[in-house]
């Protein structure tokens, strides 16, 4: 991808992980970047805007902050948080929880930004998991969210076209940044009997196998390794760059095939992956 300028840039989650790479690498390539999230920790050269996804009156004000220079060429939507545990288990409040960050929340920046990226001819770019394609175990409120990114990327790519704006999603992999520390404080700890442990747990009183659960979904791929944030930091450059502009409305996986080659709820588990 060439050096162009992206303009104005929204990018949520942008403290930590794929959001902070994301922001880093567009300000790198020139443009006014805004990062939104809760926490401070967005990249040097970067403007934090607070911000908390799942909630509207949030969301509106942090956008209005951000058009106050009278623009927004980009969105991308990559904040989000996941809920490990056995569906007999998770409560009403955890299911909201993730449902309010990982699919209201985008729907709520694209609504706020529209009429913003409707005057700049700009790009929405989603970020969504493998997890919301063929689903995770273990992770039925993430997965259902993330699920739905997919047919809401597809219906406003055909609504949001007569007005020359392209909107994409990014199925993500594993990323390197995912702990069991990072995600849920690790239940159990880093073994193979986690996930016995986690299988048989009564009511999910395990909400996160471990990190040894991590470390096989890595296996799982073909190059055996998780992904830094920065190789999905790319793709949404490139989506939201004019270097795509034939594209739009795409689900776009970036899993080191992990996903088409490794079916089944525990792929390790499959002797396709020996």
């Amino acid at each position: 991808m060439d050096n162009t300028n992206l303009g104005v840039a929204l990018v949520t989650g942008a403290s930590s992980g794929i959001g902070h790479a994301t922001a880093e690498l567009f300000r790198d390539l020139g443009d006014t970047v805004f990062g939104l999230d809760i926490r401070p920790t967005v990249p040097d050269g970067v403007t934090y805007v607070e911000c908390n996804v799942g909630a509207k009156e949030s969301v509106d004000a942090a956008v209005a902050r951000c058009a106050e220079g009278g623009r927004i060429d980009v969105l991308a939507n990559v904040a989000g948080i996941v809920q490990f545990g056995r569906f007999d288990g998770i409560t009403e409040e955890e299911f909201d929880r993730v449902h309010a960050v990982d699919l209201k929340g985008p729907f709520f920046l694209i609504q706020a930004a529209l009429p913003h990226i409707r005057a700049a001819k700009g790009n929405i770019v989603n970020v969504s998991s493998v997890a919301g394609n063929k689903a995770q175990g273990y992770s039925a409120a993430y997965s259902a969210a993330k699920g739905g990114l997919g047919p809401l990327t597809h219906i406003l790519a055909r609504e949001f076209a007569p007005f020359d704006i392209r909107i994409n999603v990014i199925a993500t992999g594993q990323t390197n940044q995912v702990t069991a520390e990072v995600l849920d404080g690790g239940t159990y700890q880093d073994s193979a009997a986690s996930m016995a442990a986690t299988a048989s747990s009564p009511g999910g009183t395990s909400h996160f196998p471990g990190n040894w659960y991590m470390e096989q979904l890595a296996k799982a791929t073909p190059l055996k390794r998780s992904g830094p944030p920065e190789e999905w930091a790319g793709m949404l450059a490139f989506l939201a760059s004019d270097d795509s502009s034939y594209v739009t409305g795409q689900v776009h996986v970036v899993d080191c095939g992990r996903t088409g080659l490794t079916p089944g709820t525990f792929p390790w588990l499959s002797a396709s992956t020996t």
